[in-house]
């Protein structure tokens, strides 16, 4: 399904960018960036590289199939995910968590990440009244970014991550789409 169509600067030219939910076929395609966004920012989440390179393809493929994993692609390359997944408890299902978001480098810095988080924030106001997510305090434009999506920051978990024997904070964020109550 796609989910939306944008056009963006993805290098020096115009290319253009679908977005998507990944569908159970492109499991290996989710498991290469996943991978990668473990080795390239290891403090950003809560798996490691280590733990998750020694899973089975059976894992990878049965996340795809129980998740709904957006995906960025920039001519036909997928270059940005982010994974959307509502609470399944009847008390809590007016709640949805985004978690695994990344952009590979090269792309980053260009708004491909802010508009496959604006796509996932759409088609989950179908679902739920609040989005949740936590963000590594030191994770600057990721924060910015969610802040103009519009999150707000209404906790802290400390040392909620450790890597390298350094601990890591965590901001946690929502995003209300019935402020009034």
């Amino acid at each position: 399904m796609v989910v939306s169509n944008i056009e963006n600067i993805c290098t020096s030219n115009i290319l253009e960018t679908k977005i998507k939910i990944l569908n159970k076929s492109e499991w290996q395609t989710w498991k290469k960036i996943r991978l990668e966004s473990l080795k390239n920012a290891p403090t950003a989440f809560a798996s490691s590289f280590k733990e998750l390179s020694n899973k089975p393809d059976t894992f990878f493929q049965e996340i795809v199939e129980e998740s709904k994993i957006y995906g960025a692609f920039c001519n036909g390359e997928l270059v940005s995910v982010a994974t959307f997944r509502q609470e399944s408890r009847e008390k809590e299902c007016h709640r949805g968590h985004i978690s695994g978001v990344y952009t590979k480098p090269e792309f980053a810095g260009k708004g491909i990440g802010s508009k496959l988080i604006a796509a996932v924030i759409k088609d989950a106001s179908k679902f739920v009244t609040q989005i949740h997510l936590g963000c590594v305090v030191n994770n600057e434009s990721a924060l910015r970014m969610y802040k103009k999506q519009g999150f707000e920051i209404y906790g802290t978990d400390p040392r909620a991550i450790k890597y390298d024997d350094k601990y890591y904070d965590m901001h946690l964020m929502w995003l209300n789409f019935n402020p009034d109550k």
